[in-house]
């Protein structure tokens, strides 16, 4: 990236911080943002890209680590065995299994919000987050937990290395490959599905490619399935089309890696990917200078994901005041940056997860394979009322806070108080009315010394019914 469109270090902020705090994550601990701020913002960017430290398979749900060592010995076929059983018992014991099916299923949205509420690392989160909404993939399809879990990992494991390496491993994800149906793909009869979208949504953008172009590519793609009983991957070369395809202007006996290394190497890749990027991460409003700035950073460096997103991180354009608290958040983010606002010690994963699946959005679920569409598509009529009674009753509830938390120096001003929770809540000042409207509520209220935790509901009710807790 051009030195002229990284951020001056002298437009490096509290302000600023916070906004990369807020896009690479869930907004900054009050204990974070100084120390953010005083460094550089090269430093601010790699710290918060950092790898996690923790194991994420030691924190996922029991069955899944359970399960996960059974489904990698040979003969454990669970469906094989009752197809042996007595027709009464074989139903009842379909029955219990699906049963257990969705009720592993209903533990993964749970798993990975408390994880995004908890968690030291939120940039893996929210990375993840993004492919999850890329490469969309649904439980309801795939209809087994187990392989969407894998998939959520194998994107924490891809997700910032080598593109060409993150499109290999979505094409040969068990997940992936049931979704969009290329494991029944064969050679006397290709199935198209995967071919289409992979050019069309998840790498090159709808009008790059041809006909004949997702033709040979879902002939190359023939014999790409997988064992379900272990939920690996597995290659079937007596499935496969081994002839001679046209693929780009390109003729020669293309394999499913060839299609790929050929889509990784072309420009419109890059730039695909850089709008998309910077789509998630910064703006619904295209920016083609900075975009074109970070498809070159993922051209040149030959598909460095993290090349592309610390070029994106650390573009000026990033922190333009149009971008800057200018992105809706979408159910998830909401309900996350509230609950890290509030007590992330206090709510399990189950509540956040009715609240996203009652704003429009289940994780795991994703709508369709073009994923959520985000942005304004959030907020209608009658979800923006939603959005506002949710985040309020998830401040009013029972034990949703501790006041100790919100309130740790209770000699402090009602003015200081008020600068505290716009901090916590907006991680920015804001407008002189959302302060005044603020300190008129905390005039009717006992000074901070003599708070308690009943008094502050009402602010923070009113803080998180705004229409500026919307955006991010």
């Amino acid at each position: 990236m051009s030195a002229s469109h990284s951020l001056p270090k002298t437009k490096w902020n509290r302000t600023t911080a916070a906004h990369l705090a807020c896009r690479t994550g869930f907004g900054p601990s009050l204990t974070d943002w100084d120390r953010l701020a005083s460094l550089s913002p090269e430093e601010a960017v790699e710290e918060l890209m950092s790898h996690p430290a923790d194991n994420v398979v030691e924190s996922t749900p029991e069955w899944f680590k359970e399960e996960n060592a059974m489904l990698r010995r040979p003969g454990a076929g669970m469906m094989m065995s009752m197809r042996e059983l007595p027709e009464e018992e074989r139903r009842e014991a379909q029955r219990a299994y699906r049963k257990d099916m969705s009720r592993k299923a209903r533990s993964l949205p749970a798993w990975w919000l408390e994880r995004m509420v908890t968690t030291p690392t939120p940039f893996e989160e929210k990375l993840t987050l993004f492919w999850h909404g890329h490469f969309a993939t649904s439980v309801r399809k795939v209809r087994h937990p187990t392989p969407m879990l894998i998939q959520n990992l194998m994107f924490r494991d891809k997700g910032r290395g080598n593109w060409r390496e993150l499109l290999e491993a979505i094409s040969a994800d068990p997940a992936m490959l049931v979704y969009l149906d290329n494991h029944r793909s064969k050679r006397r009869k290709p199935n198209e599905n995967y071919a289409r979208e992979l050019m069309e949504l998840f790498s090159l953008g709808e009008g790059n490619y041809t006909e004949e172009d997702i033709r040979a590519a879902a002939r190359a793609f023939t014999g790409w399935t997988l064992n379900r009983e272990r939920w690996e991957y597995r290659f079937q070369g007596r499935q496969h089309d081994p002839g001679m395809k046209t693929f780009m202007g390109e003729t020669k006996a293309f394999t499913g890696a060839d299609i790929l290394d050929k889509i990784a190497s072309l420009p419109r890749t890059s730039e695909y990917m850089a709008e998309r990027m910077w789509r998630f991460f910064a703006s619904e409003t295209p920016n083609p200078e900075a975009i074109s700035d970070i498809a070159k950073a993922f051209h040149e460096s030959k598909g460095d994901l993290n090349a592309a997103l610390r070029t994106l991180f650390l573009h000026e354009a990033f922190y333009e005041p149009s971008v800057v608290r200018g992105k809706i958040k979408s159910p998830v983010e909401l309900t996350v940056y509230l609950v890290r606002s509030v007590a992330p010690d206090k709510v399990k994963g189950d509540p956040i997860s009715r609240v996203c699946r009652n704003l429009g959005q289940t994780l795991f679920e994703p709508p369709s394979v073009k994923g959520w569409d985000g942005g304004s598509a959030w907020i209608t009529s009658s979800s923006l009322a939603y959005r506002y009674s949710a985040a309020e009753k998830m401040v009013s509830r029972r034990n949703s806070f501790d006041i100790d938390t919100l309130l740790p120096d209770r000699t402090i001003s009602r003015i200081e108080l008020r600068n505290n929770l716009m901090d916590r809540f907006y991680f920015s000042r804001l407008r002189e009315q959302d302060r005044e409207a603020v300190d008129a509520i905390l005039a009717n209220l006992p000074p901070p010394r003599n708070l308690k935790r009943k008094d502050l509901i009402p602010v923070l009710s009113h803080i998180v019914q705004q229409p500026q807790y919307q955006l991010c």
